[in-house]
C-alpha cells in the first residue's frame, strides 16, 4: 500500500519512518529542497529528528502531485495555521483522497477546526479522518509503543482505516467523534503551558495535578459547546494526550511554559509552539460562547498580554470557591 505524508517537520518524519518500517511505501512532501534531497541521499532529515534514519521503503519529494499520485491514504502534517492555504493551493490534486489530519490546533484567523476548514474547502467531511493521541514524534519514530486513535464521521471507513494502519507498536483505535478528537489534540496544548509554567515556577507537583484535573475540565466544557462528546475526552485523544504534554519532556508545549516560568526572558519567535495560537483562539472562543475557562485565559493573558506569570497566578488562585463540577 502506498501512503503519502505531506509535511516534513517532526511529527511528519516520525509518520513516514514508522509507516516505512512497517512495510509501507512512503512518499513524504518536503517543501524544502534540501531536506528532500537529505532523505533520498542520506536517509535523515537534517531538521527534524536528525539521529533518525529512513528505511529505504521511502522516497522525498518537493511535489505535492508526486507525493499524492497513486496514494490509498494521505497524511496531512502541515502546520495548523498554513493548513488551510495549504488545502485551498492542492485542492485538486486532494480533492476525492482519503485524508487523514494529524496536525492539531485551530485556525486562529477563522476561530475553525481543521474538520470545519477542510469541509469549506472541499464541501464535505466523507474523506476526512483525524489522528489524534498521546504521541511524541521522537518515541513513534524510535519503533517504542504507543496507542492513538483515528475519529471519522463514517464508523465501518474508520474501522477499516484503523485495521489497515495499526501496527504492533503503534495501536489504533476507532472514534466517530471527529470534533472531539480535533479539539482535544488541540486544547491539551494550552494546559501543557499552564503546567509548564506552575513548573518553571517551582509551585509543586500538586499544583501541577491540580491544573491537568481542571484543565481536563475546561476542555470538556469548551468541547461540548462546539459540539464533541464528553465520553471523548476521558479517552486516548483528551485525557491520554493531556497527561502526556503536561508531564512529558519531550513535549515542546511544556518546555514552552517552563521557559516563561523560569524568567528566561520574552518569547523567542522561533520557539513558538501550537499552543500559542491555540491560546488566542480558546480566548476567543470563551468570550463568544461565555465559558469560563480560567487556566486557558491566564494563559493567554501569559504569553499574549505579557503580563507577569507570578500575578497571573496569584489571580488564578484567588478566585471564588465553587462545586467542582461548575
Amino acid at each position: 500500500m502506498k501512503i503519502a505524508i505531506l509535511g516534513s517537520g517532526s511529527w511528519g518524519t516520525a509518520l513516514t519512518v514508522h509507516f516505512g518500517r512497517n512495510g509501507f511505501k512512503v512518499t513524504q512532501w518536503c517543501r524544502e529542497e534540501e531536506i528532500a534531497n537529505s532523505i533520498n541521499r542520506d536517509r535523515k532529515n537534517p531538521l527534524y529528528l536528525p539521529s533518525i534514519s529512513y528505511p529505504q521503503t521511502v522516497k522525498a519529494t518537493t511535489s505535492v502531485k508526486e507525493a499524492v499520485e497513486n496514494a490509498e491514504i494521505i497524511f496531512s502534517v502541515i502546520p495548523v495555521q498554513f493548513t488551510g492555504s495549504f488545502w485551498k493551493e492542492n485542492r485538486e490534486i486532494l480533492r476525492g483522497k482519503t485524508l487523514i489530519c494529524a496536525s492539531k490546533g485551530i485556525e486562529i484567523s477563522s476561530l475553525k477546526t481543521l474538520s470545519e476548514v477542510y469541509e469549506e474547502i472541499f464541501k464535505t467531511t466523507d474523506n476526512y479522518y483525524v489522528l489524534s493521541g498521546p504521541t511524541f514524534a521522537k518515541e513513534i519514530a524510535k519503533g517504542l509503543p504507543a496507542a492513538a486513535v483515528i475519529a471519522g464521521k463514517n464508523k465501518d471507513e474508520t474501522l477499516k482505516l484503523v485495521k489497515t494502519l495499526s501496527t504492533v507498536t503503534f495501536r489504533l483505535y476507532a472514534s466517530t467523534d471527529v470534533k472531539g478528537a480535533e479539539l482535544g489534540g488541540a486544547l491539551k496544548n494550552v494546559i501543557a503551558i499552564a503546567t509548564g509554567i506552575s513548573d518553571g515556577m517551582g509551585l509543586g507537583n500538586n499544583a501541577r495535578a491540580a491544573l491537568i484535573t481542571r484543565g481536563l475540565h475546561e476542555i470538556k466544557k469548551l468541547g461540548k459547546l462546539l459540539g464533541a462528546k464528553e465520553e471523548t475526552f476521558y479517552g486516548l485523544s483528551g485525557l491520554g494526550d493531556l497527561v502526556l504534554t503536561c508531564t512529558g519532556d519531550l513535549s515542546r508545549n511544556r518546555q514552552f511554559g517552563l521557559a516563561i516560568g523560569k524568567g528566561e526572558g520574552k518569547v523567542d519567535k522561533k520557539f513558538i509552539v501550537e499552543g500559542v495560537y491555540t491560546a488566542k483562539a480558546v480566548y476567543e472562543l470563551s468570550k463568544k460562547l461565555n465559558v469560563e475557562m480560567p487556566i486557558a485565559n491566564a494563559v493567554y493573558k501569559i504569553v499574549h498580554k505579557k503580563q507577569s506569570p507570578q500575578e497571573v497566578m496569584k489571580e488564578l488562585l484567588s478566585r471564588p470557591v465553587k462545586e467542582e463540577t461548575n
